[in-house]
C-alpha cells in the first residue's frame, strides 16, 4: 500500500486533533477519518495555545523556532486573525523552579526572544514579548468547512470506530491502517491504566472562565511551581486551569492572576489532564498496544501540529524526525535526554 493511499483516523474532541485531521488531507493527501464528539462551540476551554513554552532543552527549543513561523502562516491561512502577539509571564517561587526560570530565559534569549525580569513578591519572573496566544474558537468556527474542502471524512459516533490489537481499526466498510490517539480524550477512552501508566499520569485539573476585566500587562502566564496557566482574550476574558487534586486549583488560579480584588467567575469545570512523568511529550506507537499516541504538548498544540502532521507522515525533516524519536512513546521514562522542567515533580515527588 502507497502511503498516499492509506487511511489514517484521527481521535479526538480537541481543536488540536481537528488541525491534525486536517493537516494530514490537506497537506499530506492522506484519506483521514475524524472521530469525536460533536463540537460544542460555547464549550469552556481553560488551556491556552501559544507559541512558547517553559522549555528548559535547547532541541526543544530549536524545534520551536524553526516550526513557529509555517505554523503561523498555515493557521492564518485556516481562520484568518485567529493568533495575536501578547507578552507571556513565567513565575517561579521555589529554589527548584527558580533555576528552571534562569535556564529558560538564557534559552528564550539565545533563540532571539525579547526577555524582561517581572517583579512579583515572593516569586521570581519574567516576560517574554512578542508570544503568539492562538483563539482555538475562531479556528473551530472556521474548521468544518476547512476540513470539508479536505476532504476529510467527519464521524460524531466514536463507537463506529472499531479498534484491532496491531493498531489498526475498521470504519464501515474502510480499513483503516493507522489510529492516531490524538489528546488526553481520545487516549484516556481507548488505552487501559496500565498503558496509560507507562508514559503519563492522569490528574484532576480545574479551568475556570471570568467576565471581561481590564487589560492586564501580561496576556497569558504560567506558574513553574504548580503549572497554573491562565490567558486573556481579546475581548478580556480570562481562561486558566491548575492541577485540583487537593481542592485548590481555584486559589492557585487566583494567586497566579494576582488580581485584587480577583475577578469573579463565570463558569468553571473539571476535566482529567495527562502529564508524562519527565515532562516532555509523548509521542508515536505505544509499547503494548500500538496506537498512536500524542500527548503532553501542553501550550504548543497548534503550534507544533504542522510538524506533527509531517512525523505522522514519515516527512519530517531530520532534526523532526530525531526529536520524535527521541520522544517516544514506547521508551521507558525518565527519557533523561529529553525530560523538561516539570510542575508534577514538586508537586507530587515525580521525576523532573
Amino acid at each position: 500500500m502507497s502511503e498516499q493511499s492509506e487511511t489514517i483516523a484521527v481521535v479526538g474532541a480537541s481543536p488540536f486533533a481537528w488541525l491534525l485531521a486536517g493537516l494530514l488531507a490537506s497537506d499530506h493527501s492522506r484519506a483521514v477519518v475524524l472521530v469525536g464528539p460533536a463540537p460544542q462551540p460555547f464549550a469552556l476551554r481553560p488551556l491556552p495555545s501559544l507559541s512558547v513554552a517553559p522549555l528548559t532543552r535547547p532541541q526543544s527549543w530549536a524545534l520551536l523556532h524553526d516550526a513557529t513561523r509555517e505554523a503561523i502562516r498555515r493557521l492564518s491561512r485556516i481562520a484568518p486573525r485567529m493568533g495575536e502577539r501578547v507578552d507571556l509571564a513565567l513565575f517561579a517561587g521555589s529554589p527548584t523552579s527558580r533555576i528552571a526560570l534562569g535556564h529558560i530565559r538564557r534559552m528564550a534569549e539565545g533563540f532571539g526572544h525579547p526577555v524582561e525580569p517581572i517583579d512579583r513578591a515572593e516569586q521570581s519572573g519574567i516576560g517574554l514579548r512578542d508570544t503568539w496566544l492562538f483563539d482555538t474558537a475562531l479556528f473551530m468556527a472556521a474548521a468544518p468547512r476547512w476540513l470539508a474542502s479536505a476532504n476529510v471524512t467527519v464521524t460524531h459516533t466514536p463507537e463506529a470506530l472499531v479498534m484491532n490489537r496491531d493498531g489498526t481499526a475498521t470504519f464501515a466498510d474502510t480499513l483503516i491502517t493507522r489510529v492516531i490517539l490524538a489528546d488526553d480524550w481520545a487516549i484516556l477512552g481507548h488505552l487501559s491504566a496500565d498503558e496509560i501508566a507507562a508514559f503519563a499520569r492522569v490528574e484532576p485539573w480545574v479551568g475556570i472562565e471570568t467576565p471581561p476585566h481590564r487589560p492586564l500587562p501580561f496576556r497569558a502566564g504560567l506558574d513553574l511551581d504548580s503549572g497554573t496557566v491562565f490567558s486573556q482574550s481579546a475581548q478580556g476574558t480570562f481562561s486558566g486551569a491548575a492541577p485540583d487534586d487537593d481542592g485548590k486549583g481555584i486559589a492557585r488560579i487566583a494567586a497566579c492572576l494576582a488580581q485584587d480584588p480577583a475577578p469573579r467567575l463565570a463558569a468553571r469545570t473539571h476535566f482529567k489532564r495527562l502529564v508524562s512523568h519527565d515532562g516532555a511529550p509523548v509521542i508515536g506507537p505505544t509499547r503494548r498496544g500500538q496506537m498512536f499516541v500524542i500527548a503532553g504538548l501542553g501550550p504548543l498544540d497548534l503550534v507544533l501540529a504542522p510538524t506533527l502532521a509531517a512525523i505522522v507522515c514519515r516527512t519530517a525533516s531530520p532534526s523532526g524526525a530525531e526529536w520524535a524519536t527521541a520522544h517516544g512513546a514506547a521508551l521507558r521514562q525518565p527519557r533523561r535526554p529529553v525530560a523538561e522542567f516539570s510542575p508534577a515533580a514538586l508537586l507530587y515527588g515525580g521525576t523532573a
